[in-house]
């Protein structure tokens, strides 16, 4: 088997936390039955559900709830990555895990729906997300981590509310460590 250079690996590992945090949404209460005609004022609703989602994730980001960030993903959640990887519900797990496990703490964390598009059970939400925190990098020091991204979060009408399903479409990173590009 054929190992990977070091920074290769660190570079998945960052496109999958990129992914991971961007996916940190997930819907609210909606529980209305589906539609395959939405009127404006229904987008308008499904938008306010996904921002309560969205709000959802952000405080189990902050509070490091692992289990509150899964619970807002489905089953089969999956995210490809801006290399075109696709990385499973497993995989996603435990880039979360690993995450979480350096952050030393947050200092904002937010997400703005920027275009949405709404076709029965599914909505298309285009996020960006920023996320500013002081982390442990590979170097096994504190350093202060800044990213920024917009990706495409695919979030699927489900018993239990909107739950986000895939992340893909990822563009326009960035990171900055200690205020400098990374």
């Amino acid at each position: 088997m054929t190992r990977l250079p070091r920074c290769i690996v660190l570079a998945m590992r960052f496109l999958m936390a990129i992914a991971m945090l961007c996916a940190m949404g997930c819907a609210g209460t909606a529980k209305s039955p589906p539609s395959q005609h939405l009127s404006a004022l229904d987008s308008a609703a499904v938008r306010r559900e996904l921002q309560h989602r969205y709000d959802e994730n952000r405080r189990a980001f902050l509070a490091k709830d692992f289990n509150a960030i899964m619970a807002l993903r489905t089953d089969d959640f999956h995210a490809v990555t801006a290399d075109s990887v696709l990385h499973y519900r497993a995989e996603m797990e435990q880039s979360t895990r690993a995450l979480l496990d350096g952050i030393d703490r947050w200092i904002s964390l937010t997400f703005e729906i920027d275009s949405l598009e709404v076709s029965g059970d599914l909505a298309r939400a285009v996020v960006r997300q920023h996320a500013d925190r002081i982390a442990r990098r590979n170097d096994g020091l504190v350093h202060h981590v800044e990213t920024w991204v917009t990706q495409r979060e695919i979030w699927r009408r489900t018993s239990e509310g909107w739950k986000l399903s895939r992340v893909d479409s990822i563009r326009d990173q960035r990171r900055l460590i200690d205020g400098k590009a990374d």
